[in-house]
This record gives structure tokens, sequence and C-alpha cells, in this order.
């Protein structure tokens, strides 16, 4: 079974990479507009399928077809690069990855041609760059994944989110999608700390033993919570508006949030703070 999903795999990879690749040369050729958006709804297509490859059954909550439009920023808490493959089956999306990806054979250049935005979290003196690309990318409607913690986490408790990556939205003016995702079962089984790991990649986990593994589950069953948008002209574009920008959307991925905070994001008031910051299932 591992064999054959293998396959499909690497077979559905290379169509797509050549696929992109004809996309892009097209577009150039016909000089259509919004390369962007047409190369986000490929990379959602391409992640739909591997997802079904993989058999991870997604419930979604909340209205997705707002996302349809594009020209989105979508952030969500981080557990695994299954993440990706999770929402990028849902929503036409662009990605955001580390600087390091870029260089990688082959897979560098398959995140170049589907869009992938790079990021060096360490720089802050490169956050014009980033906004000048994401800007340009989101002006034409194609929805950007932001995972604002930073790296992958085993899901217990969730990092606080950085600001950088946010300076982006902010400065940009754009509308935030905070998204929730929980892993509910694995080979329809509840999802312990005794088999989070078949999903869940983080730390020093080795990749490829990780998604060999992956490739022997029968079936993933998430969860995938829509929260309440957040308006980024609602906050001043500054270091303590960034710092706020970063609490509320952590707390909105937590689903923390009152009836007021919908509508009052700039009046500078918390949501109120359960006790755990967990996102188990």
């Amino acid at each position: 079974m591992r064999l054959l999903k293998l396959t499909a795999f690497l077979s559905l990879w290379a169509v797509f990479f050549v696929l992109v690749a004809a996309v892009h040369l097209w577009v150039s050729i016909l000089g259509l507009p919004n390369r962007w958006k047409i190369i986000s709804r490929l990379n959602r297509n391409y992640t739909l399928l591997l997802r079904l490859i993989l058999n991870i059954k997604v419930s979604v909550v909340g209205d997705e077809g707002q996302l349809e439009r594009g020209g989105y920023v979508i952030i969500a808490n981080h557990v695994s690069y299954v993440d990706g493959i999770v929402l990028g089956g849902i929503f036409p999306i662009l990605f955001v990855s580390k600087r390091e990806v870029k260089n990688w054979p082959v897979v560098g250049q398959w995140n170049v041609l589907c869009g992938s935005i790079f990021i060096n979290r360490q720089r802050k003196d490169q956050v014009g760059l980033l906004v000048e690309e994401m800007t340009r990318k989101l002006k034409q409607e194609a929805n950007i994944l932001l995972f604002p913690e930073g790296t992958s986490t085993n899901g217990e408790k969730m990092l606080p989110f950085q600001t950088v990556p946010l300076a982006a939205p902010l400065r940009n003016r754009s509308i935030i999608v905070p998204v929730t995702i929980t892993y509910k079962k694995i080979d329809e089984q509840p999802v312990t700390s005794a088999n989070r790991d078949f999903v869940y990649w983080y730390g020093d986990m080795e990749f490829v033993t990780h998604f060999w593994n992956l490739l022997g589950r029968r079936s993933v069953e998430v969860l995938v919570t829509i929260q309440p948008k957040i308006e980024c002209f609602r906050y001043v574009d500054n270091s303590a508006g960034r710092k706020k920008l970063a609490k509320d959307c952590y707390n909105r991925v937590l689903g923390r949030f009152r009836g007021r905070d919908l509508v009052s994001d700039a009046a500078g008031e918390s949501a109120d703070e359960p006790p755990s910051t967990s996102l188990s299932s």
C-alpha cells in the first residue's frame, strides 16, 4: 500500500510540475493578468489530489466560500507539513516558506513555480521586500497562507505568534482569516500522544522516515474551523500595532473572542483568556 501511494504521489507531482511550468509559459505568452490567482487554484487541485492519495478526510466549520475570491491572508496553528496539504485542498492559496527551502534541489524550483513566498524571520531589514511580494500577490487575488508560530510543534501548546510575517498584511490593510486545525483521528483512533507523531512533524524529526510512516496510515480525520476574520485597517502600522495584531490573531486561532471583539479590534481590548492554550482534540 505504501509503495502504491508513493508511486501515485510521485506521478502526481511530476505531472503538476510540468503543468505549472506550462501555465507560467502560457500566462507569459498571452500576457494574462492575475498569474498568481491562476497558480493558487492549480495549487489547490494538486493538494486536493494529494489529500485523496493520503486519505485525509477534512470537515470544515465556517464559510470557506468567502475565500474563493482571493486576496486574503490565512493564518493557522502549525503541527506538521500535513497542515499545508489539509488547508491547500480547501482554499486556493500560495504558501510562505522559510528561506532555506528555495535552495533545496528540485523542491526549491517547485516552490518557486508554485508562487511560494520565502521569508527570513531573522532579517527584519528584509521586511520591506516581504511586504512588496505579498502585496503584489494579494492584489492578483491570491490567498496567502501563514503559520505565524514560525515552526511546527507537538500540538500541546501553541507558540506565540511572530510579528514579522504579519507586517505585510498590516501594511497592506489586508483581511486576515484565522483558521484552527485539529487532528481528530488517525486510522479511526482518536489522536493522542501515543499516535500523533504519525502525522505531527516537529523538532528534529527526519522527513523521509516520517513521510514513509504517513503513507502507511489508512486514514486521517481533521477538523478545520474558520474563525471570524480580522480587518487590519483597525490596527496602527507600527511595532505596537504588530504586537497587538499578533496577539489577536493568536487568540482567534485558539477560538478566544467575545462578541464585541468582532467589531472593536481597534479599541485595544483583549479577549478573555481561558487557562489552556492546547489545541488537542
